[in-house]
């Protein structure tokens, strides 16, 4: 009887579906995540079921609260996983503009010509925020967003019992016009963010690295990466966790002495 595919479960943002022209449908082979996937099926041997767990800028809290909340993501998936990659945080260490406090009433406001009008003037203004505070200001504070993803990895490493193989992808970086052309904290907030990753036990692949001899296809954004990208991402990340799927290094382990506990809002 051949082996049972091996399950790997992605925890991220829009970069894992979509590319440089735009939202893709999961099973498209140039997306990192079947990258990943068809790399390690190619070195052991052994198919890979993939499951995406990803939304547009989605940030360390609403990572973090899912899986310490969605019982499904939880019990489901992550805990059955053999493989967790977890690429969010880019658009938590992107320059900050309008405080995202208030972006999040927007969708509330009345009436529709209202909240239209209201949009369009923070887009306008996004950009000249962030020229003017010199692009220093992320979207979520530096202390929050650290306690927050150690949250997130430990929990990770809670639900597998420390079996799975794991692999953080760090942030990928937001130079476009919306952002003013500028995002000089990115050096730091990445090498904060892999620190980290290593510190929990999980490897770390740098998606910047691999992603710089390709920005000049990068989409209209600034942000999303093409096909040539994601194979390099994708590469990267499969080369990472082949020493822990083979057995010559170790797995992401149990947080010692750590708690499971809850995000507070």
């Amino acid at each position: 009887m051949s082996e049972p595919p091996l399950r790997m479960v992605v925890i991220g943002d829009s970069t894992s579906f979509t590319d440089a022209d735009g939202p893709r449908l999961p099973d498209h082979p140039d997306l990192y995540p079947n990258v990943v996937a068809a790399d390690l099926e190619k070195a052991l041997g052994r198919a890979i079921e993939v499951t995406v767990v990803a939304r547009p800028g989605q940030t360390v809290r609403d990572a973090a609260r899912a899986i310490t909340k969605d019982r499904h993501l939880q019990f489901d998936l992550v805990a059955r996983a053999d493989i967790v990659v977890v690429g969010v945080g880019s658009f938590d260490h992107a320059p900050a503009g309008v405080p995202p406090s208030v972006e999040a009433v927007v969708p509330y406001l009345r009436p529709t010509w209202f909240r239209q009008r209201v949009r369009r003037g923070l887009l306008a203004l996004y950009p000249r925020l962030v020229h003017l505070t010199g692009a220093r200001r992320t979207r979520t504070p530096t202390a929050e967003f650290d306690r927050l993803f150690a949250l997130l990895l430990d929990q990770v490493r809670w639900l597998t019992q420390g079996r799975a193989a794991g692999v953080v992808i760090g942030p990928t970086s937001h130079r476009s016009a919306y952002y003013g052309h500028r995002h000089p904290g990115h050096p730091s907030s990445e090498r904060r963010h892999l620190t980290i990753a290593r510190d929990h036990g999980f490897a770390a692949v740098s998606s910047w690295t691999h992603v710089l001899p390709h920005v000049a296809h990068l989409n209209a954004d600034g942000i999303h990466w093409p096909a040539s990208a994601h194979r390099s991402v994708g590469s990267a990340v499969a080369e990472a966790l082949l020493p822990q799927l083979d057995g010559t290094a170790p797995a992401i382990g149990r947080p010692d002495g750590a708690e499971r506990d809850a995000t507070d809002d």
